[in-house]
């Protein structure tokens, strides 16, 4: 039986908070503010890399079919709700329900895109990991080989349709959430080597951030030196990746003290229902400008209403089985309800 860490339920709740956090500063249309930077150069490849890192011994094509409830099933349910809702909202829609959810197929950025991309990237690690086995190699030869083919056909053929951009770009993090609890499961003590990244980590991140910029520009410095059209992209990797094991170290560091933050850990249980909730709540409550001009606490009040009543309905849809299933891929049983009550 594969033992539960308990900072990682924290660090997922930690992620989907900044999650929350990130898209209320987007709605302020705060791009270029610091704490936009900070949040968008490294929380998706964290929640990509922590898919990873609990998915490490999945080996064959059973986990396939729990990916297809757990994943697939809220993405399409999602699709006629948001539909819904702005119809409710602005009073017209100008396609059809059918052509929405063509339209978000083809670009699931207009929908739960992090679902769409997590469950074709678990098919890859699956396929990938059953190659390596087949022509004996060593695993991470072949996830490096898929990830740099998929993300040449991105940069050299400007593919984006279906998200395969996403697929393509978060392969990478989620392999790396494989590969580096791999490697902790054969160390017996990883202590000393753990606090020096965190440091290395701590240094770096703040420096990246400082140059970083959303929607693939390339860092400031390019004002004064261009170093040609690949380095932005390893640029976002890196820091991606930085920020990801900060975050990661921190948490693992401090894991006793990480109890204490039991708000955390609890949001961490229901992840997916905030992901899925927390657009429609954000829809509704930025229809009606309460703060006025106080954006710092409009931030901050925002954030931690959608984040209470994201949470609060992603616990009541799992006392019932139909809600459950649509918004949180899950068919609780009796004592996951009695858990609940």
């Amino acid at each position: 039986m594969i033992k539960r860490l308990g900072y990682i339920d924290c660090l997922k709740g930690f992620a989907i908070f900044l999650v929350v956090l990130g898209h209320v500063v987007q709605n302020y249309n705060l791009m270029d503010s610091w704490i936009f930077r900070i949040i968008y150069s490294f929380h998706m490849p964290l929640f990509m890399f922590m898919s990873g890192y609990v998915c490490f011994r999945k080996y064959d094509w059973t986990i396939i079919k729990k990916r297809v409830i757990q994943l697939l099933i809220p993405f399409f349910s999602y699709i006629p709700v948001k539909y819904g809702l702005d119809i409710l909202l602005t009073g017209n829609q100008n396609i059809s329900l059918l052509e929405y959810i063509c339209r978000v197929v083809y670009h699931p950025d207009g929908g739960l895109w992090f679902l769409w991309a997590l469950f074709f990237i678990t098919v890859l690690f699956i396929a990938s990991r059953r190659i390596a086995r087949r022509i004996n190699l060593p695993e991470c030869i072949v996830f490096a080989a898929v990830a740099g083919l998929l993300n040449g056909i991105v940069i050299f053929g400007n593919v984006r349709q279906f998200g395969f951009h996403w697929i393509a770009w978060y392969f990478i993090y989620f392999c790396a959430g494989v590969m580096w609890r791999t490697w902790n499961e054969n160390k017996n003590d990883t202590r000393k080597f753990d606090f020096r990244l965190l440091i290395s980590c701590a240094i770096v991140f703040p420096v990246m951030v400082y140059f970083f910029r959303m929607h693939n520009e390339p860092p400031t410095f390019y004002q004064w030196i261009n170093l040609g059209r690949l380095f932005p992209v390893v640029y976002r990797l890196v820091i991606g990746m930085v920020g990801t094991m900060l975050v990661y170290e921190l948490f693992k560091l401090y894991n006793k003290q990480t109890e204490r933050l039991h708000f955390l850990s609890i949001m961490g249980g229901v992840t997916l229902g905030i992901y899925y909730i927390h657009f429609l709540v954000l829809q509704i409550v930025f229809t009606w400008p309460i703060f006025g001009n106080a954006i710092v606490i409009g931030i901050c009040l925002y954030t931690i209403i959608v984040s209470i009543i994201s949470y609060a309905l992603s616990r009541a849809c799992l006392r019932y089985r139909i809600p459950a299933l649509l918004v949180m891929g899950k068919w609780p049983d009796r004592t996951d309800r009695a858990i609940l009550a």
